[in-house]
């Protein structure tokens, strides 16, 4: 893997694309379920039924294109064409998708859904793998998924800072709002592909220069850090989706903030960006999975604001919000970071680096913790009694229990993870040692890798005792 480590304005435009496409996944979670729900008319149950089995669809889609980006090789490289390729794609079911026509129905919304997610997969799989090949280096990836997650909370907060200043003048029309949406999307994401291109060059492969490779199938079974890493994904995507797919009901219908209502969100993501420095330095002393423990157990007692944050109050709600962003400062960073480091656990073992495949299994997981967090949270919703159509006005019980969901939701899956990543068995000086194997083994070769070897380092990982460590955590 060629080095490069880009100056802050160049890695600043790398990271670029990822502003959209966290704002059109923002936008996907946050304002389309309520706009299909209550505006078109589908209803709670058909929208959470919907998301679920459109995400599901996910699960075979994302691995297949990572192992399809890993061995498609063209004189641009792996990742490039792909990124190229995902904005027409991303650009038609975007407008589709937010601008639907007069009277649509379940089969409509569950068509552009499915095409939707299949131009983020090859966008977004396409750039997160390419970043995680620009460096090898463990606090590099850092910097360099730190940057992908500031973008992605500027994307977030530009475009929730856009349609607050939107309902504030239309006076919060879902329809015209989710235009607007379609509109920035449409714009910003051919610029900062275009930016990314210009900012960096397409590290060259790691691969074998034999036929024979190891079963990946194995591999990925017996990569115990593979399996934490992906669990704790999942169980941070519910948490995620949980709070984002609510949120909207709370500070309407709860905090009844009218037309503020978007702009009470900004607070909310701009404390992702205030959290985020802090949490870079934590991890260059802790290490990455202490840190998103302890990012988790500071968001855990934060969260208990959703139960005292006063109706009414605009002030009071943003204040509190700004000490509820820790998670997201952490939500994405961190588990790609690492991601990267766990890839090496598999090329050492391959001599093939499968960086696509490895990023599509944690947007796998990404999509299927979104579709169960609305799979799960709106039909509890709907059984506690709260109604999200614009007209009703829900009893005091229902909107308590909203209060109560925002709190339980994400902390149940929050305790989860701070069980399982505590004692994360792949460290910096596990992460190096793969690295020095894989450095050796393509020396050996004169350029290529060949088979696994044995090492006499006391300090190289195997699969075998990282698997062993992992089962014990």
């Amino acid at each position: 893997m060629s080095e490069q480590r880009l100056s802050s304005a160049r890695l600043a435009a790398f990271v670029s694309p990822e502003a959209p496409f966290s704002a059109f996944l923002m936008a996907v979670v946050v304002f389309v379920p309520p706009f299909y729900a209550g505006t078109v008319g589908l209803g709670l149950s058909t929208v959470g039924m919907i998301f679920g089995l459109t995400k599901l669809w996910d699960v075979v889609t994302d691995p297949m294109f990572g192992i399809l980006s890993d061995r498609w090789h063209t004189k641009w490289g792996r990742r490039l064409p792909w990124l190229v390729a995902s904005v027409p794609v991303l650009g038609l079911c975007t407008y589709m998708t937010f601008v639907p026509g007069p009277s649509v129905g379940g089969l409509y919304f569950a068509f552009w859904m499915i095409l939707l997610y299949i131009g983020w997969t090859i966008g977004s799989v396409s750039h997160i793998a390419w970043a995680a090949e620009l460096s090898a280096d463990y606090h590099e990836r850092s910097r360099i998924s730190a940057y992908k997650q500031a973008a992605a909370l500027v994307g977030s907060l530009g475009l929730i800072l856009l349609v607050a200043y939107f309902d504030s003048v239309n006076g919060g029309d879902e329809t015209a709002r989710m235009q607007v949406i379609a509109l920035i999307l449409l714009i910003l994401l051919p610029a900062t592909v275009g930016a990314a291109l210009w900012a960096a060059s397409e590290p060259k492969a790691i691969h074998k220069t034999t036929p024979e490779a190891p079963n990946t199938l194995r591999l990925l079974i017996s990569n115990a850090p593979l399996r934490l890493l992906l669990t704790t994904n999942l169980l941070l995507g519910i948490a995620a989706g949980g709070t984002a797919g609510m949120i909207l009901f709370f500070v309407e219908d709860v905090l009844l903030l009218g037309s503020w209502s978007s702009l009470a969100l900004v607070p909310f993501l701009f404390s992702g960006l205030l959290f985020l420095p802090m949490f870079m330095q934590l991890s260059q002393r802790i290490g990455k999975h202490r840190t998103l423990c302890y990012a988790l157990i500071f968001q855990m007692g934060a969260s208990l604001l959703f139960l005292v944050i006063p109706a009414g109050s605009v002030v009071l709600a943003s204040l509190a919000f700004l000490m509820l962003g820790a998670s997201g400062a952490v939500g994405t960073y961190i588990p790609r970071a690492i991601m990267a480091d766990v890839t090496d656990m598999d090329t050492a073992e391959s001599g093939v680096q499968k960086t696509g495949l490895y990023m599509s299994l944690l947007q796998s997981t990404s999509k299927i913790a979104a579709a169960l967090a609305i799979g799960l949270s709106y039909p509890i919703l709907s059984v506690i009694g709260f109604d999200p159509s614009p007209d009703v006005v829900n009893s005091d019980s229902a909107l308590f229990g909203l209060r109560l969901m925002m709190v339980i939701f994400p902390s149940i899956a929050f305790g989860l993870i701070i069980l399982i990543m505590w004692h994360f068995p792949l460290n910096e000086a596990q992460q190096s040692a793969l690295r020095r194997k894989i450095s050796d083994r393509g020396q050996n070769a004169g350029g290529g890798l060949e088979p696994a070897v044995a090492y006499a380092s006391a300090d190289l990982p195997s699969a075998s005792k990282l698997s062993s460590e992992g089962e014990n955590t």
